[in-house]
């Protein structure tokens, strides 16, 4: 009996790749998820020296300066937080990208284990039915020597 092949093998490998490529632009978008997220602790970071250091001085130019550092800061942060947002978004077009693409494997994937089991079936059967034309013929032939040596 030939060995297993499934047929839909290059359909299954095709759905595979397009998975790959899915978790991969999933991958991409929480890099850039990671790295807003760095860059809004840097931000705190940022304020919080600032504040440490203006709380060390008397100097009224530095209080400004700090200040105006702050609205710089908080800006900074408010458009750090509406990609963040965006990016929030597009990592979840991607996950269920990523979901669909699982789902077409799997199913190709349950189905090729279902082709196994019955192509195993039949092969377990074919060498069954082998196994026992060689026990019949075995048995056929000491009744025929049996039969010629009582003959004669």
């Amino acid at each position: 009996m030939k060995k297993f092949s499934y047929s839909l093998q290059k359909i299954l490998d095709l759905r595979n790749f397009e998975l790959d490529q899915a978790q991969m632009e999933l991958g991409r978008v929480n890099a850039q998820i990671a790295n807003v997220n760095n860059q809004l602790k840097a931000v705190a970071a940022q304020k919080f020296n600032a504040t440490k250091a203006a709380d060390s001085t008397n100097d009224f130019s530095l209080h400004v300066q700090t200040q105006d550092f702050f609205i710089y800061l908080d800006q900074r942060k408010d458009a750090l937080l509406a990609e963040l947002v965006q990016l929030e978004m597009i990592a979840e077009q991607k996950r269920e990208v990523v979901r669909e693409a699982m789902k077409k494997v799997k199913v190709l994937e349950k189905l090729k284990e279902k082709k196994y089991e019955a192509w195993k079936n039949e092969y377990q059967h074919q060498e069954e039915i082998a196994s026992d034309d060689v026990v019949t013929s075995q048995s056929f032939q000491k009744v025929m020597s049996k039969e010629t040596v009582t003959s004669s």
